[in-house]
């Protein structure tokens, strides 16, 4: 497996990168646009287990960016099976009080940059059959205030991936978006630096815990996989089952007794 993935010097990136590698991935591209120092320090941790790494700056706000880390992916890698689309960025605001250049830079980054990664790395991904994961959110799936632009944008990255699917399958394409309830990463490290609070978010989760990044690497890793041969145009929610859990939060409602 030859796999290029974005936004990878933390959280889930990193995890996913660390996942794939002990799967036993014959190569990696790694790229981000900051924390460099650690994304090279990743790098050299996943070529000791004999994986080949190669790593790279790049700012998915660019519009020639994407398509300049498929031909080094190329380049590097003889090669690609599979992309996974993790970088990303959240700016909360109310829509009211949007301004245009912060739309237009979440959804630059979040699915224009998307798009056009997936489309440079189509001939190389037809040639092997290969596989595409998009990292959407569960706020792409039902809207989450005070995101502004952000809901938006993962909304219509899943169903970008969704077109890739249908559009790419004759070739042999597979296209998935995974979907990350809460999730504690660096970015989200002043919210469970918070005691009440993550016990607070924890215990709105059906499962009780809040993820680990490792939780959705395993996701994507089997989206990558064989194992999901027969998997396309899904989203998948990862999120311990907490977007389906409304129901369970309503007032007034009996809870079921002991036993029955």
């Amino acid at each position: 497996m030859r796999v290029v993935i974005t936004g990878a010097s933390r959280g889930i990136g990193r995890a996913t990168a660390l996942k794939l590698a002990a799967d036993g991935a014959e190569a990696l591209t790694l790229c981000d646009v900051a924390y460099l120092d650690e994304l090279d320090a990743l790098a050299a941790n996943l070529r000791t287990s004999g994986c080949k790494v190669h790593t790279l700056r790049a700012d998915m706000a660019k519009p020639n960016d994407p398509a300049r880390v498929i031909a080094a992916a190329v380049k590097a890698m003889g090669g690609i099976s599979g992309i996974v689309g993790n970088a990303g960025i959240a700016a909360p605001a109310k829509l009211v009080d949007l301004d245009v250049a912060t739309w237009d830079r979440i959804f630059d980054i979040n699915l224009r940059a998307n798009w056009l990664l997936a489309k440079a790395a189509h001939p190389h991904l037809r040639k092997s059959k290969g596989a595409i994961v998009m990292l959407s959110s569960m706020a792409g799936v039902m809207p989450q205030l005070p995101t502004g632009a952000y809901s938006p944008a993962k909304a219509a990255l899943i169903m970008l991936t969704e077109m890739m699917a249908m559009e790419w399958a004759p070739d042999g394409i597979r296209a998935n978006s995974v979907c990350p309830g809460f999730v504690h990463t660096s970015m989200t490290d002043a919210i469970y630096a918070q005691p009440k609070l993550a016990r607070a978010r924890a215990k709105l989760v059906p499962l009780g815990r809040v993820a680990k990044p490792g939780d959705i690497a395993d996701a994507i890793a089997f989206l990558l996989s064989p194992e999901a041969s027969y998997i396309t145009g899904q989203a998948l929610v990862v999120d311990g089952g907490l977007s389906r859990s409304i129901l369970n939060h309503t007032p007034g409602v009996a809870a079921t007794p002991k036993g029955k």
